[in-house]
């Protein structure tokens, strides 16, 4: 069933976070997509953000509407309808503290009182420059939670060095491993250390809520990008550390494991990924191919001979594959038992009929930007599912809102912050 959320609209039964709050200031991928996830679960999230700064997948205040939405007539404002900013940002509200100013400071800590947890995702230096390090947030409250994800932690020789997901691949060893056979180590192209640090977040915070809920105490997360992507090549880390082997770039094959590889089909650009992890899932290929002769040829009757004739295996395997339509051969594959997809464009994964059972998708209505789909949590969860109840916040949207129900400002409070340029929605003045 499609899901579609708009706000006010909760279609989403509470999440396992419910009653759950956090005070946020993380931006661009890794932060607010860690802490998306935890909105997903039914936290409420409300992320800090300055006119004077933006998150910067909002873009600027003076570039255009995105080119997908020029036709459509509520899409004014390009910080507001960015589909980037707005794919990571869905559960949550919005508040606007310029921490650069003094009763800005003022104003955040006010706040801390009323999170459970704070998520942050600055250089290690900035918290500590702007008097809200971990010490300082818990003489406000004793059991706050903190989670500081940084591009390598807050200690070591490289605590002041900014990075982002296309410097943290090579420097987790990613991209080492990433590339052709005697080719160069290349990026994913895809910023993926982003997201796995997301994931490593939320996972973090989930685990600092049980461990409090148990002791009563809070803690200080100190999670590094480059820590948690070098646990995505661990077995290659172990190899050269207990063999002193390193491993050399493989494409798409694997180390042990033949036929292992994407293979071209029909069509302009077309392919499958395929793998066959034993002699039995071989011969299911096999058959399914329609070339039974694969299983009794003695380069490929086991899983050793098949690896030591890689590339006569990934010959034959390609001249079939290449007269076959990618999507029509998956189904056939799966049908048959062997592990297979087609290597899917952005558009295709969308209308991916399976992602949209398992609820990977939901339609969310934005003010600006309207009804699009968006991605939401990888998981199910039977008891407490959560989901998406609002669209990703604009700038500012819940200031007033945020400040009258934890600080009970006044609207000449208020008005009296906007004219310092503290809070307020749009280009400062």
């Amino acid at each position: 069933m499609e899901q579609t959320a708009s706000n006010p609209s909760t279609f989403a039964t509470p999440g396992p976070l419910s009653g759950y709050r956090g005070i946020v200031l993380t931006q661009a991928w890794a932060g607010t997509f860690a802490t998306m996830l935890l909105g997903l679960m039914g936290a409420e999230i409300i992320q800090v953000e300055a006119r004077q700064r933006l998150d910067s997948w909002r873009g600027g205040y003076y570039g255009q509407v995105p080119k997908g939405l020029k036709d459509v007539p509520t899409a004014v404002t390009p910080w507001n309808t960015n589909p980037l900013y707005n794919a990571v940002n869905l559960n949550k509200q919005n508040v606007t503290i310029n921490l650069g100013h003094p009763e800005g400071i003022d104003l955040y800590k006010r706040l801390v009182p009323h999170a459970d947890f704070i998520a942050e995702n600055f250089s290690p230096r900035v918290m500590g420059n702007l008097g809200l390090d971990y010490a300082s947030l818990t003489k406000i409250k004793q059991d706050i939670i903190l989670l500081s994800m940084s591009a390598y932690g807050a200690s070591g020789p490289y605590l002041n060095v900014p990075g982002i997901g296309g410097t943290i691949e090579p420097m987790a060893g990613m991209s080492a491993l990433l590339g052709y056979e005697d080719g160069p180590p290349i990026n994913s192209g895809q910023m993926y250390p982003d997201p796995v640090a997301g994931y490593y977040g939320a996972a973090a915070i989930l685990l600092a809520l049980h461990h409090r809920h148990r002791s009563g105490d809070g803690q200080w997360i100190d999670l590094s990008m480059q820590d948690a992507n070098m646990t995505f090549i661990a077995d290659a880390l172990m190899e050269y550390s207990a063999l002193g082997r390193v491993r050399p770039r493989m494409g798409n094959r694997h180390v042990s494991i033949a036929p292992h590889n994407t293979y071209r089909c029909l069509g302009d650009d077309k392919w499958i990924a395929l793998a066959a992890a034993d002699d039995a899932e071989f011969a299911r290929l096999a058959v399914a191919a329609g070339h039974d002769q694969w299983i009794a040829d003695p380069r490929f009757a086991t899983i050793t001979a098949r690896k030591q004739h890689e590339r006569a295996l990934d010959a034959v395997i390609s001249a079939w594959t290449a007269e076959e339509d990618a999507l029509a051969l998956e189904s056939a594959l799966r049908a048959a038992g062997v592990t297979a997809g087609a290597v899917r464009n952005a558009d295709e994964v969308i209308e991916t009929d399976h992602l949209w059972e398992r609820g990977i998708f939901a339609r969310v209505t934005h003010p600006e930007a309207g009804t699009r789909v968006q991605a939401t949590a990888p998981w199910r969860l039977s008891r407490t599912p959560g989901g998406v109840t609002r669209h990703a916040p604009m700038l500012g949207e819940h200031s007033r809102a945020v400040f009258g129900r934890f600080l009970s400002m006044d609207d000449d409070e208020y008005e009296r912050l906007v004219a310092l340029g503290i809070t307020g929605s749009g280009p400062p003045d």
